[in-house]
């Protein structure tokens, strides 16, 4: 095409004829210009083409994350259920006068109530958006700022996860100084030990003010935890739903 306008210009040349030239001259210009203008919008359509399926597979493994750590959520929600249980039934055994409970059930609750189930939700999608800056390029407001919120929510769910794991250490502190952790962990799902052979029993603890606090501390947390699972789960069901938008 452009030799074939350039045979023209010379032919016009020749005959003199510059004015048809010049007309040619801008006609092929502005042919060009037209070109380049076309050739833009197809790299532009192009360019938004791919950001949107870039973003389709970012919503996409976004949501199997989340759907992964909901599965998890559930899961550990079970266990910590079961813990708050053995808790609130340990915690209804302390009384003054004789005790009816044998020693082996009562090291057996206290061997549950040691648990701390936690839950550590998968975040690898997520930082890696944050970290490449695809966080902010997402087209969905919503979805940009239920993320923000998780992520201020879960560095504060970290705090109640570490003081869990914290009431169970001062629980088992307060075992090695004034009964027998032996008994309690032949209960664990790891021990190969009998019980001790010592004249101990933890039953005396069932009178004890201080355990009876570390029961009721750890409860406290235990419960805490809870809800801050089910808020967890209320913003995970808003993020699934967000990411489901096709």
């Amino acid at each position: 095409m452009i030799k074939f306008f350039r045979n023209i210009r010379q032919n016009l040349l020749l005959e003199g004829k510059t004015g048809k030239y010049f007309k040619y001259a801008i006609g092929e210009i502005v042919l060009v210009v037209i070109g380049i203008l076309i050739a833009l919008q197809i790299n532009n359509w192009n360019e938004r083409r791919l950001e949107v399926n870039r973003e389709k597979t970012t919503l996409s493994n976004l949501k199997e994350e989340f759907q992964d750590n909901l599965r998890d959520l559930d899961s550990i929600k079970v266990e910590l259920s079961k813990t708050i249980d053995d808790l609130e039934h340990l915690f209804d055994m302390f009384q003054e006068g004789e005790l009816n409970y044998s020693s082996k059930t009562l090291d057996s609750i206290i061997s549950n109530g040691l648990k701390s189930p936690s839950w550590k939700p998968s975040e690898f999608i997520l930082n890696d958006l944050k970290s490449s800056g695809g966080l902010s390029k997402l087209t969905n407001k919503e979805l940009k700022k239920l993320l923000f919120q998780w992520t201020r929510f879960y560095n504060n769910m970290k705090e109640t996860v570490t003081q869990t794991e914290k009431t169970s250490i001062d629980i088992i502190n307060f075992l090695k100084n004034h009964g027998s952790l032996r008994n309690v962990d032949t209960f664990g799902d790891h021990s190969t030990y009998e019980r001790s052979k010592l004249n101990i029993d933890n039953l005396k603890l069932l009178q004890n003010p201080k355990f009876e606090n570390h029961i009721n501390d750890k409860l406290y947390v235990l419960n805490e935890a809870m809800d801050q699972f089910e808020k967890a789960r209320q913003i995970i069901d808003k993020i699934l739903k967000e990411t489901s938008v096709n």
